[in-house]
């Protein structure tokens, strides 16, 4: 312990250093530039061996293009041996090949929220890490005449070291890459609190929070940045204040605390946030009409913001859910007249079933309400995985299984998260069209004339080109769906005491698992037989009762 330090706090994060996967392109005069893909000691010797030189001279800026073959959260440590010149180098960041050549303002190129295209000064016999900030590439660029000799350029990866007691297998190799990017995608996103992404969007969106606390529940367990991540939103927005500034996330507030102490059966948090449970419950009944439709806020994602009215629908259902949630907390915390308030508001919002149109993610979540009309059933069995969303996919996939079948759901969250793979995504994307992967290139690429530039030229919203995130934690909804459709748990009581298991495998032989639970993992196995029966096996703690139906 260092002496003479009050200290408020420690960050139990992992730092990892590793060395480029390769070179993607060299510009001007470099020298070397392999040895940099060789993992060294970044202590910097008087006598040193395999160093690379870059030399910008007569105008020309010498630079260097690395691929660390992975997105990941953290910067990028430079060692430097010789200077010769002012050593002004540029460090351009990026979660594609395209966004670390770009230049600010190009194709929405920009620094928000994590500053990823800057200019350092570096010195004689220097090691110094540079920037915090979600990236697969950096280009390095020499932008003052002279050189510098490089000893190493290494990423600095800085995430929790937590254990992914979670797990799916399949005899379907691409299902498991997707589910083991959306657990890791998600994991990235567990930083200081949950963000929403490593780049862009480093803040806790309450209700973007849902498809993470699905993925964490199952995978890494009972973490303690879920608790702080509740506490924050409830601490900044305390009645009338609306979460986010969003009120439809004051809903997912609700949601998200309910189906957090259920599964982890900690209530005693619930104890905790007794007084703002009743605040917003009490203002969220205040917002809703005599039609059964909250009046506060039309946010439902960024797909739909554009209509407004389909939007509401599919809030309708987002408010049923919070109404049943905040009924059983009010409950647990003895308030049984609020609970009947909720329970009221519930079964106003029943009484209409409703349209979700064109859009997929409000029809999934009207009829995963019972609130749909067969508009709705027609809309989700139609067009593969043509309008799906990543904040959506949970609910949507989820309600298309009820329509369409497993076979067929599968098929299109493998067209859909599978289109990402295929484009070289390591992590998934805050919104992705499957329009887009249409002629364009692959984001480890350098696009090329005639074909699309898949990150710089689509997007829309406050998610235009290059500011669009590629690494989200609410795109990581197929974990909680491979998790409960396919290996088929349900959880029946809380804190996992009871599971019950309902596997459905559509054209799968076989579908292998785990989950995390408050008294420790929970290992599922489902194998088809010659006759086409499925035959079960698990372990579980003892604590744990399960159950296949």
């Amino acid at each position: 312990m260092l002496k003479n330090f009050d200290f408020q706090n420690t960050d139990t994060r992992t730092r990892r250093f590793f060395a480029p996967k390769r070179i993607l392109r060299i510009d001007g005069e470099v020298e070397n530039a392999a040895y940099l893909t060789r993992y060294r000691n970044r202590q910097i010797r008087l006598q040193e061996k395999e160093l690379a030189r870059i030399v910008t001279k007569d105008g020309v800026n010498a630079g260097i293009l690395f691929d660390f073959g992975t997105e990941f959260h953290g910067g990028a440590c430079i060692a430097a041996r010789k200077v010769e010149g002012d050593g002004l180098l540029r460090l351009s960041f990026g979660e594609s090949a395209a966004e670390a050549l770009s230049h600010l303002g190009e194709k929405g190129a920009c620094n928000d929220h994590s500053p990823r295209d800057f200019v350092v000064k570096v010195e004689n016999y220097s090691t110094c890490e540079h920037a915090a900030t979600g990236y697969r590439f950096l280009y390095v660029e020499l932008l003052s005449e002279g050189s510098i000799t490089l000893a190493a350029v290494q990423g600095v990866a800085v995430y929790h070291d937590y254990e992914y007691v979670g797990s799916f297998a399949c005899d379907d190799a691409e299902l498991n890459q997707i589910y083991d990017t959306a657990a890791y995608t998600c994991h990235l996103c567990i930083q200081n609190e949950l963000w929403d992404g490593i780049k862009r969007d480093r803040l806790v969106w309450i209700g973007d929070v849902n498809p993470e606390l699905k993925t964490i529940k199952y995978v890494f367990g009972e973490i303690p940045e879920l608790y702080s991540a509740l506490a924050l939103a409830a601490d900044a927005a305390p009645a009338p204040l609306w979460i986010d500034k969003h009120p439809t996330y004051s809903l997912w507030w609700l949601i998200n605390l309910e189906e957090w102490a259920y599964h982890t059966g900690n209530y005693t948090y619930v104890d905790a946030q007794r007084e703002y449970v009743r605040a917003a419950t009490a203002q969220i009944i205040d917002a809703v009409d005599a039609d059964g439709y909250f009046t506060a806020g039309f946010f439902l994602d960024w797909p739909s913001k554009a209509y407004p009215e389909l939007s509401a629908n599919g809030i309708r259902a987002v408010l049923l859910f919070a109404m049943q949630a905040a009924e059983k907390l009010c409950n647990y915390l003895g308030d049984g007249e609020l609970a009947a308030k909720c329970a009221k508001i519930a079964a106003r919002v029943r009484q209409k079933r409703c349209t979700g149109g064109h859009l997929k993610q409000a029809a999934a979540l009207l009829l995963l309400g019972d609130l749909q009309d067969e508009s709705c059933e027609q809309l989700l069995a139609e067009d593969g995985a043509r309008g799906f969303s990543t904040f959506m996919s949970y609910y949507i996939l989820t309600a298309k299984a009820r329509v369409s079948g497993t076979q067929k759901t599968l098929a299109a969250l493998k067209e859909y998260y599978g289109a990402m793979l295929k484009l070289g995504a390591t992590t998934f994307f805050e919104d992705f069209d499957i329009e887009w992967a249409k002629n364009a290139c692959r984001i480890d690429e350098i696009p090329t004339e005639g074909r699309s530039d898949v990150h710089g030229d689509n997007g829309a919203y406050c998610y235009k080109g290059f500011r669009h995130s590629f690494c989200h934690g609410w795109a990581s909804g197929p974990v909680a769906f491979l998790t409960e459709h396919v290996l088929g748990v349900r959880v029946t009581a809380p804190g996992c005491r009871e599971i019950e298991l309902s596997p459905n495998l559509g054209d799968l032989s076989f579908a292998r698992g785990s989950i995390a639970t408050p008294f420790g993992k929970v290992e599922i196995a489902h194998e088809r037989a010659a006759d086409g029966s499925v035959k079960t096996s698990f372990k579980a703690p003892r604590e744990v009762k399960v159950t296949v139906k």
